[in-house]
């Protein structure tokens, strides 16, 4: 078995006699640190590679059809070695490196120590029976471990958090590979950018704005439409179905069917036609649930010659729907469309996942 490493723990059996010198224990301790040294064999993508596994066999077709193999591998011997999950205590471990020239396992130790040997002694018999391939291999030296980055992560999130205003999104995501900070966000401003920066002055970090920023306290998050009503049809937006204690359930059209949480749903109507940008994302449920950064009403359709508007007749078809009696029953509005000829108005719904046609008379 072959093993290319920087350094190699060794043994040493050390005979001393009955007595020895100060400077003789020195020598023994600067051998034992120059021991455990592992130095840089080469640089790929920018790491430094501290051991590497040699390629005892050809690299036939055949073990090309097993490769593979290489990453669960790698994690179950480190797991062998540090404990299940240990390893993220010493280092970091990932596939490919953020690209895809150097695509592989990458092995990336902070305090090398002879439980490196160990993984070698593993990993390379596989590689005399051509089990894995060296090549997409690499052990490397890594600025930080995983548990670091994680610890650093809650940190910055817990002060991202407390820069909130009434509402907003944020999350703050790292990259293991170069150690570096995104922030997505929409309430941090300039001044507080910096001020995390200032904050965390040894951490990268980006930010990356999600949306539009939330409103300022005292102004409001609703924007009205400049004009109320229009003799055209309106496409865009989901109508409201119901409002309770904060909330609005925004159903059918474009925007799905979504309970938003909003502190100014008392200022909206059920019927109202509303395109809504929600505060991060939506929590998969039935139906889904979120927090609305703003609320658009849309202008309110009243073809010439009705006496009711849209959101008139889609109230009354609401208030006509026989069911409600879960969460999860609700009315879904698929289309609506004004009858001059007839005087009524027809609302495309869908209930309990069949089509029905509602007829509300115009008056």
């Amino acid at each position: 078995m072959r093993v290319k490493v920087s350094a190699v723990i060794l043994s040493v059996a050390l005979l001393l006699g009955g007595c020895g010198t100060s400077s003789t224990d020195e020598s023994l301790k600067n051998a034992a640190a120059e021991e455990h040294e592992w130095k840089t064999v080469k640089t790929v993508s920018g790491h430094e590679i501290i051991a590497e596994l040699e390629q005892t066999v050809e690299v036939t077709e055949r073990v090309k059809s097993i490769q593979a193999n290489e990453g669960p591998t790698v994690i179950q011997a480190l797991d062998e070695i540090y404990g299940e999950n240990g390893f993220r205590h010493e280092g970091v471990i990932f596939y490919g490196d953020g690209g895809k020239e150097q695509p592989g396992i990458w092995v990336g130790v902070k305090n090398p120590d002879e439980r490196m040997n160990e993984l070698l002694s593993i990993l390379q018999p596989k590689v005399d029976a051509g089990e894995i391939i060296a090549e997409p291999i690499y052990i490397f030296r890594s600025p930080h471990t995983e548990k670091e980055l994680h610890d650093l992560q809650d940190e910055v999130a817990r002060v991202v958090n407390g820069m909130r205003i009434d509402r907003g999104f944020s999350a703050v995501a790292v990259d293991i590979i170069t150690g570096e900070f995104t922030i997505r966000h929409d309430h941090l401003k300039a001044e507080h950018q910096e001020e995390l920066r200032k904050i965390f002055s040894d951490t990268t970090i980006y930010f990356e704005q999600n949306g539009s920023m939330v409103a300022e306290p005292g102004e409001s998050s609703i924007i009205w439409p400049k004009q109320v009503s229009t003799e055209m049809p309106v496409d865009d937006g989901g109508f409201i179905f119901s409002i309770d204690k904060g909330k609005i359930f925004v159903v059918g059209g474009n925007q799905g069917e979504v309970i938003y949480e909003f502190p100014e749903a008392d200022q909206l109507k059920v019927g109202q036609r509303v395109k809504v940008e929600p505060s991060g994302g939506l929590k998969l449920s039935l139906p889904a649930k979120g927090e609305a950064k703003f609320v658009e009403v849309m202008p309110d359709y009243k073809p010439v010659g009705a006496i009711l508007s849209e959101s008139q007749v889609v109230a009354k078809a609401i208030e006509q729907y026989d069911g409600g009696k879960s969460i999860s029953d609700y009315l879904t509005i698929k289309g609506i469309a004004f009858d001059r000829a007839e005087n009524k108005w027809v609302v495309d719904t869908l209930q309990d996942e069949e089509k029905v046609l509602m007829e509300i008379k115009d008056h």
